[in-house]
C-alpha cells in the first residue's frame, strides 16, 4: 500500500465517524473498517463490495454483518429494510452509473437519516492525487479510476434531484478532499 494512502483513508473515517450510528449501509465498504472501530454504535451493518473475495473474508471476519457482492453500475441492491446513515466514502467518483445507485439508495434512507459522501475535491483529484500518485504517496488507482469529481455546487444539485437537500459540507486534508452530507428535502 503506497505510503499515504492509509492516512488518508484513516482521515475520511474521522469526518465521517459522527454519522455512524444505527442501521448503516455501506457502499464500497472496503475492508470494513467502521465496522471494526464503531460496532458498539451500528445496530444493524449492511456492506457493499465490488470483490467476491473480500466480501467472504468479511463475512468470516463479521458474521453478524451483511455482506453483499455488487456491481453498482449494473445491478440492483436487493437489499430489505431501510437505514439511518448510507455511508459511500471515497466510491461516488468511482462509479459510472451514479443515478441508477443514489436511485436505489433513496428508498433506502430512514426519515431523517443521512447519505455522507467523501471524495477528492477538483483540487485533490487533478493536483494532490495526481502528484502523489507519481511520487508513488498514492495509489495509481486515485487518479485513474475516477469518473465524476464534484464541488459544493454538483453535490447541491445531486441532492435536489433526489429530493435532498445538502446539509453538511466541509472541504479536508488541506482542501484534498471532502465531505457531503445529504438529508431529505
Amino acid at each position: 500500500m503506497p505510503l499515504l494512502s492509509n492516512f488518508v483513508a484513516r482521515s475520511r473515517y474521522r469526518m465521517v465517524a459522527p454519522y455512524v450510528a444505527g442501521d448503516v449501509l455501506d457502499i464500497g465498504c472496503g475492508r470494513a473498517d467502521l465496522l471494526r472501530d464503531h460496532a458498539g454504535a451500528i445496530r444493524r451493518y449492511v456492506g457493499v463490495e465490488f470483490h467476491a473475495d473480500r466480501v467472504e473474508s468479511l463475512s468470516r471476519r463479521y458474521p453478524r454483518a451483511d455482506f453483499r457482492i455488487r456491481n453498482l453500475d449494473e445491478e440492483a441492491l436487493e437489499i430489505e429494510g431501510t437505514f439511518d446513515v448510507i455511508l459511500l466514502v471515497a466510491v461516488i467518483e468511482h462509479i459510472w452509473n451514479q443515478r441508477f445507485l443514489l436511485s436505489q439508495l433513496a428508498p433506502r434512507l430512514k426519515p431523517g437519516g443521512f447519505i455522507v459522501f467523501t471524495t477528492p475535491t477538483p483540487f485533490g483529484n487533478d493536483v494532490v492525487h495526481r502528484l502523489g500518485a507519481a511520487l508513488s504517496l498514492f495509489a495509481r488507482s486515485a487518479v485513474d479510476d475516477h469518473i465524476v469529481i464534484y464541488n459544493k455546487l454538483r453535490f447541491r444539485h445531486l441532492a435536489r434531484e433526489f429530493g435532498f437537500e445538502l446539509v453538511r459540507y466541509r472541504r479536508f486534508q488541506f482542501f484534498s478532499n471532502q465531505l457531503a452530507v445529504f438529508q431529505r428535502a
